[in-house]
């Protein structure tokens, strides 16, 4: 069976994002072994200097830590093991301010290691270490982007340049205007479940009509 990482940021009481996080599990039970990771529960550390100086020596190649060190690396290990066992990845968060929460920034920042996810050598330059896993944004905002002219978000090509970088196939599904357009709320929700299901049978095929 494959195994998929479910990751959420939905704190908010009365969450969208939530209901659609929800329904993605409800219809992935059984087809899949689901691992979840609830970011707002058990945030990633930030890169505070110690931890972030570690993984800099991470990154130009130190490997011999003492256990001191490594007890510090090991919210970050932890995160990068948990993507590295999954053959999908579902992240859903809402937009704030334009952008991800500094929640969802952390995780990232925490899985985007060198020669864990990704490699670099003079010679080829970077490679992502993490193809054949594809990846599934759920992304919610109150206000619509769609056609919204100079007004921009920069999650979704955050996230996507990120994933990219690994080697990571991803595709996103949204839920945009949930407060801007109050009367839409429940054809807004109700498309993206739709398109969340047509996910699932994509990711699933075998098991999607059980």
């Amino acid at each position: 069976m494959t195994r998929t990482l479910v990751i959420n940021y939905t704190p908010r009481k009365g969450s969208y994002t939530k209901i659609l996080f929800d329904e993605f599990v409800e219809l992935a039970k059984g087809k899949t072994e689901i691992t979840h990771l609830n970011l707002a529960k058990t945030p990633p550390e930030l890169l505070l200097s110690k931890n972030l100086n570690l993984i800099m020596d991470w990154n130009a190649g130190k490997r011999d830590f003492s256990e001191e060190e490594l007890s510090v690396l090991a919210n970050h290990h932890k995160l990068i093991d948990q993507v590295l066992a999954a053959d999908y990845i579902v992240l859903a968060f809402p937009i704030y301010n334009f952008t991800m929460p500094a929640t969802v920034k952390a995780w990232i920042d925490a899985i985007v290691v060198s020669d864990k996810t990704f490699s670099f050598s003079p010679e080829t330059g970077f490679r992502g270490l993490c193809n054949g896993k594809k990846a599934l944004s759920l992304v919610v905002s109150g206000f619509d982007y769609t056609n919204s002219g100079a007004i921009k978000e920069f999650a979704t090509a955050t996230l996507k340049q990120n994933f990219d970088f690994m080697g990571i196939a991803s595709e996103q599904v949204s839920a945009f205007g949930v407060d801007q357009n109050r009367d839409q709320l429940t054809s807004i929700l109700e498309r993206a479940k739709v398109e969340i299901k047509s996910v699932i049978d994509s990711w699933y095929p075998n098991l999607s009509s059980r």
